[in-house]
C-alpha cells in the first residue's frame, strides 16, 4: 500500500508540474508540532515523550485549462524520546492526495487518488476514483470504486478487518431548495469471517433525506440496511427549528444495531454480538443569543444500550468582547448513568463535568486559558476526580506565520500526574498565478 501511495504521488506530481502549476493558485497549510510530556504512571517507570509531528496540506487550483486542481494533506511523526504511540518511533500517513477535474456543465466532477467518499450513507476513505453529475429534472448520480485504505495497525494481527476492494454510489433527486432524497450503497469484498460464517462480502444500502418546507425548519438524516444480517444497521436524524430570531432548537435521534452497523469489525474480531442488540441516543439542544455578546445553551441527551442507560444534561454560557477578539465561556454537565453503563474493572458511570475558558486574539499575539474537571460519583482507582489546566500563548510573526506554545498539568486515575508541553509553528498562505500573495 505504501508503495502504491508513493507511485500515486509521483504520478500526481508529474501531472501537476506538466499542467502549468506556476499559473495556478496555490494554498499551503503547514503545522509543525513538538510535544513535550512527562508521565508518572502508577506501578510503572516514568516516561518522557518528545513526539515531533509535521502536518502539511497543499491545494493547487486553476491547473491545465483552469478546471483541474490538486489536493494533498498528510502527516509524519518521529519520537525523539520514549515511544508515544504503539511500538513505532516513526509513523505517518497520507490523509488524501488526489486530482479533481470540474466540468463546465451539469455540476460534474471526477476525482482520482486517495480521497474521502461522503455520499448518503457512505463515509469511507479509498484509493481509487469517484465521479458525480447532475441529471435533468433534478436528478443526480455519483459512483466510486477502488481499494480500501488500511490505516489501523492492530498488535499481533495482519489485518484491520477491512476487505480489499470497495465500490458504491448514490442516486438522488432534488426539488428546488426544499427537498433532496437519495439512495446509496457500498460494497466491500473479501471481508474476514465470523466464527460461525464463511468468508463473505460486506454490503450496506440505505436512503437519506433533507427537507426544509419553510425557512425556519429542516430535517436531515439517513437510514441503512445490512443485507447480510437482514436487519437495519442504523438510523441518524437531525431536526433544526428557528421559531424566533436568535433562538435555535435542535433535536436528534441515533440508533445502531451493533452487529449490523459494526459488521466488518464483528467479522474480524469474531465478537459474539446479539443481532438484536442496539444502541440508541435521543437528544435536544437549545441556543439563544441574549445579546450580541452573550449566548446561552442548554442540552439533554438520553443513551440506552443493552447493558444500561444514561442521561447527560447541562448548559454553557459564552461571551465575547471587542469585536470577538476576547472570548470566554463556562459550562456544566452531569452524566447520570446506571452502574453497568460504564465498562471497566472499577467503573464510575456517573460524574460531574465543569469547564471554563478565556481566549484573546490580536494582530500581534493570541493567548488562552482552559480549565476542565471531572468529579466521579464513585472513585476510580482510588481517585475521585480528574482535572487538567492548560495555558497557551502565541505570536504572529507575519500574517501567515505564527509561533505558539501550550503547557498543561493534570491528574487522573490513569496517570497519577501528567505534565505536557507543545511548541507549534503554523504557516498558511495562498499564492496567485503570478507568484503574488493573496
Amino acid at each position: 500500500m505504501k508503495k502504491a501511495c508513493f507511485t500515486l504521488l509521483c504520478a500526481v506530481s508529474l501531472v501537476v508540474t506538466s499542467s502549468g502549476v506556476m499559473a495556478a493558485d496555490v494554498t499551503v497549510d503547514s503545522s509543525t508540532l513538538l510535544g513535550i510530556s512527562r508521565r508518572d504512571v502508577s506501578g510503572a517507570s516514568k516516561e518522557t515523550l518528545l513526539p515531533a509531528t509535521q502536518f502539511l496540506g497543499l491545494t493547487a487550483d486553476k491547473l491545465a485549462d483552469g478546471n483541474l486542481s490538486f489536493h494533498f494533506y498528510g502527516w509524519g511523526r518521529a519520537d525523539l524520546a520514549d515511544k508515544s504511540f504503539n511500538n513505532d518511533k516513526l509513523a505517518g500517513s497520507l490523509t488524501y492526495g488526489y486530482l479533481q477535474y470540474r466540468f463546465s456543465q451539469a455540476n460534474a466532477n471526477i476525482r482520482a487518488g486517495r480521497l474521502f467518499i461522503r455520499e448518503g450513507i457512505v463515509n469511507d476513505q479509498i484509493d481509487g476514483i469517484s465521479a458525480r453529475t447532475d441529471l435533468p429534472m433534478g436528478f443526480g448520480l455519483s459512483a466510486f470504486g477502488g481499494a480500501t485504505v488500511h490505516t489501523a495497525h492492530i498488535n499481533g494481527e495482519n489485518s484491520d478487518g477491512k476487505g480489499d476492494v470497495i465500490s458504491g454510489g448514490r442516486a438522488n433527486y432534488r426539488y428546488k431548495g426544499l427537498l433532496e432524497i437519495g439512495l446509496s450503497g457500498v460494497f466491500e469484498s473479501t471481508a474476514p469471517t465470523l466464527a460461525t460464517r464463511t468468508a463473505g462480502d460486506y454490503r450496506r444500502i440505505g436512503g437519506d433525506i433533507w427537507i426544509t418546507p419553510v425557512k425556519f425548519f429542516d430535517i436531515i438524516g439517513h437510514s441503512s440496511y445490512n443485507p447480510e444480517t437482514e436487519k437495519m444497521a442504523e438510523h441518524t436524524y437531525l431536526l433544526n427549528i428557528k421559531p424566533v430570531r436568535h433562538l435555535v432548537l435542535t433535536g436528534e435521534f441515533n440508533q445502531q444495531r451493533d452487529q449490523s452497523y459494526l459488521y466488518a469489525w464483528t467479522m474480524f474480531s469474531k465478537a459474539a454480538l446479539n443481532p438484536d442488540d442496539k444502541s440508541t441516543s435521543v437528544g435536544a439542544r437549545g441556543s439563544y443569543d441574549v445579546t450580541k455578546n452573550l449566548q446561552v445553551t442548554a442540552d439533554y441527551k438520553h443513551y440506552k444500550r443493552e447493558i444500561g442507560s444514561a442521561d447527560r444534561f447541562g448548559g454553557e454560557v459564552r461571551v465575547n468582547y471587542k469585536d470577538n477578539s476576547i472570548r470566554g465561556g463556562a459550562g456544566y454537565h452531569y452524566l447520570k448513568a446506571d452502574d453497568a453503563f460504564a465498562i471497566g474493572a472499577t467503573p464510575s458511570a456517573s460524574y460531574h463535568e465543569v469547564r471554563g475558558y478565556v481566549m484573546q486574539d490580536t494582530k500581534s499575539y493570541f493567548a488562552a486559558i482552559d480549565l476542565l474537571g471531572y468529579f466521579f460519583k464513585e472513585k476510580i482507582y482510588n481517585e475521585s476526580s480528574a482535572w487538567e489546566a492548560m495555558a497557551s500563548i502565541g505570536y504572529h510573526i507575519t500574517p501567515a506565520l505564527a509561533l505558539s506554545g501550550d503547557i498543561s498539568y493534570g491528574r487522573n486515575p490513569q496517570f497519577t500526574e501528567e505534565t505536557r508541553g507543545l511548541l507549534r509553528l503554523t504557516y498558511n498562505m495562498t499564492y496567485n498565478g503570478i507568484g503574488g500573495k493573496k
